[in-house]
This record gives C-alpha cells, structure tokens and sequence, in this order.
C-alpha cells in the first residue's frame, strides 16, 4: 500500500525540536515570567521591612522629619511672594521708617499734644476727627453761553486718577460693642495724669512674652496674629490682668518683611477684608488693633479705608502706632465710627538702658502736659529691665496706669 501524503505545512513534532519562533512586534509574558516579577517585588518589600527595623524608633523618626522637611521646602517654594523669614521679635519698625521717626518733630517740648494734629492735620483724640468731606458738584448757571467745541486734540490727554469709593459705613451690632465689653475695668480717675503702655511683638518670642506678660499691669498687649498657640499665651495674659489688641501686619515703606497675613496696599477690597478676618480670627477677647510696620499701607486712603470699615462694623478700636506721619487713620476712623488713639512715644528707638531711661521720662513729661501719654515698646531684655523697675514707682509719682481703652473718650 503507498504511502499516505501529508498535507502542506504539516509536520510532525518531534521530540527535542526547537519551536518556531513568534513573529516580530509580539511580545509574549510567560507565567515564570509573571511569577519571577512577584517575587522580586516581594524580595524588595522584605529587605525594606528588615531596613526599617533596623532603624529603630528613632531611625523612623528622623526619616519622617526629613520628608516633611522636604515637603515645607516644596510649599516654600510654591508660595513664592508670600514666604516669610522669622526673625528675632524687635521694634516694628523699618530704617526707613525709624529715620523718619528720628528726624521728624516727633512730641516737640513745646507740643500741647500729638505731633499728629501738627505734621498731619489729624485729630488730637476720638471724636474730633472732621467727617470725610462729601463730594458736591459745582453748579452751572442756566443762561450760561454755551463755548464752541474746541478741536480734537492731537495727543490724548492723561486720563485722571479717580479715587476709589468708600466701602459703606455698616453699623456695629446691636448692644455693647466689643471695646467695651473686653475692656479691662479701670481705676477710677483721680486727677493724675494717665499713662498707657503697649507692647507689641507679642507671642512670637515666647520666653520674652511671657516675662512682659507677668509685668504689673494694666498693661496693653499687642500680639503677631501669626504667632503660634495665641488662644493659650493670650488667655494666660489676661488671667494677669492685661488688655488685649491684634497687632495687624501692614505694609512699610522699605523692603522688609511684615510677616504673612500682611495688609497691602496692591490688594483688592476683597482680599483685605479676607485678611482682616483672618487676622482677627487668631483668638478672641481683644479690643482692637494696632499698625505692625505699616508705614505705606497707613498711608493708603482706599486700604485704610477698608480696615476702618471692618473695625467699625465689629465695633472695634483703633491705635496708630504712627510709623508715618502721612498716616490717612484720622479721618476715617470719624468717618467710620471707630474709637482712635495715637502713640507719643516709642520706648526702646533707642535700644539702650539710657535710650529706654529717657523715652519713660519723655512719657512723664508728656502725661503731666497732656494729661495723657501713649507709649510703645516690644519685648527686649532691655525694655523689660527698665518697666520693671519703672511701672511699681509711677503712684508715688502722682501718675495713673490705665489700660487703652481708658485712654477712649
């Protein structure tokens, strides 16, 4: 019988024959293949458990310090304007602006009151601010000749800057408002001269906050709303018998840092008022607030405007630490309602037990004219050296130490 025939591309597979190979530009994943890569992962995941045991509590610690180091420097870098530099609590004060505080006719010998009613035509004390003038058009009588139109000009005339509006006056909520009703009880008035001292800077140093916080009082205390536990470190000072203000960050002058948060003068409204609330959200039972730097932004009529819009709608009060004689604070805190003071006198300019001697004697100068002085220093070794020994001698000396809102008429 013949032999049978295969049918083309048929053949037989024999033992120890090598397999075709699969055509190019397919790539086939065997199951070892599968299996080769899983127990490589699982190697690697092993070796890394046995790795971080080995490191111990402490070894784990730092490498989880480490990746949230990493992390800030990555969120630092991400916030671009907005990072901020700590730096040791001191004067809120830029060059610029203690140069200007050095040469400018700051409280006079022969000043009858604030240097600001000379240098700024601002008001001497709350309530005697002039109102914001209204804006009234100049009436055109109704026979006036008519002019002929004059040509169109070659070049364009520069538009005019037209200021911008003020925020409405919204009215305080009903009832007592919230300087009074956080203001510390004062003592009775008897004659003598009165003399307020604020500290700012407050909360950032804590060791330095905590020795001005147990201080004889009633001091007036002014706390960086940026500053870490506030709700802690102001409650504590309260307990001590101490007034309560937001040391708002503004703007200066010069190119130094005023912290994040700042109020500046290339926001908008929005944005300010957004600040603001922030800012006073840091913790509660305070009076008001207070400039930290500032110099430009107090200068700023619209910004300041918004400011004093947001105090007198929360029924707050308002201290111009007076780091510029342009201030616009006068005028409008009338205009808004908001009850205003001014600093006489900054303490530590001169940062010296000399320096620190003469600006005391300058405020017991000043209240015996005046009635009243103002004064503002920051938590240095060296202020708080000099408040020590000063503060117990001011009721033999015939003055009264009150807190800022006694200051208020």
């Amino acid at each position: 019988m013949p032999p049978r025939s295969r049918p083309p591309g048929k053949h037989r597979s024999r033992p120890g024959a090598a397999r075709p190979k699969p055509p190019r530009g397919r790539v086939r994943v065997g199951a070892g293949a599968i299996k080769r890569g899983r127990d490589r992962l699982v190697r690697v995941r092993r070796a890394a458990m046995i790795w971080l045991a080995r490191l111990g509590t402490a070894g784990r610690i730092g490498l989880g310090l480490l990746a949230l180091l990493l992390v800030a420097a990555g969120m630092t870098a991400l916030l671009g304007q907005e990072r901020y530099h700590p730096v040791p609590a001191g004067p809120a004060l830029t060059p610029m602006e203690e140069a200007a505080d050095a040469t400018a006719p700051d409280e006079p010998e022969d000043a009858g009151d604030e240097d600001a009613a000379e240098t700024a035509d601002l008001p001497t004390r709350p309530g005697a601010a002039p109102a914001v003038p209204a804006q009234t058009a100049t009436p055109v009588p109704a026979t006036a000749p008519a002019k002929p139109a004059a040509p169109p000009p070659q070049v364009s005339a520069l538009p005019t800057a037209t200021p911008r509006p003020l925020p409405p006056l919204v009215a305080p909520p009903a009832g007592t408002p919230a300087w009074k009703h956080f203001a510390l009880p004062a003592p009775a008035a008897n004659g003598n001269p009165r003399i307020v001292i604020v500290i700012d800077d407050m909360g950032v140093d804590r060791h330095r906050s905590d020795k001005v916080a147990s201080l004889p009082g009633p001091l007036t205390l002014a706390w960086l709303p940026y500053a870490r536990e506030l709700p802690h470190q102001t409650e504590r000072a309260r307990a001590q018998g101490h007034e309560l203000i937001v040391h708002m960050p503004m703007e200066p002058t010069g190119k130094e840092d005023p912290g994040p948060g700042a109020l500046l003068t290339r926001l908008d409204e929005g944005t300010l008022r957004q600040r603001v609330a922030a800012n006073l959200s840091a913790f509660q039972g305070f009076v008001g607030i207070n400039n930290h730097m500032g110099s430009r932004f107090t200068a700023d009529r619209a910004g300041m405007a918004v400011v004093m819009a947001e105090l007198g709608s929360r029924g707050l009060m308002f201290l111009d630490s007076r780091t510029t004689a342009n201030t616009a604070a006068g005028p409008l805190s009338a205009h808004y309602r908001v009850p205003m003071l001014s600093r006489d006198v900054f303490l530590d300019h001169v940062m010296t037990a000399q320096g620190v001697a003469a600006s005391l004697a300058k405020v017991e100068d000043i209240a015996r004219k005046n009635g009243l002085a103002i004064a503002i220093g920051h938590p240095h070794d060296v202020t708080i050296a000099a408040l020590t020994q000063w503060l117990p001698t001011l009721q033999e000396k015939g003055f009264q130490l009150v807190p800022l809102t006694a200051a208020v008429k």
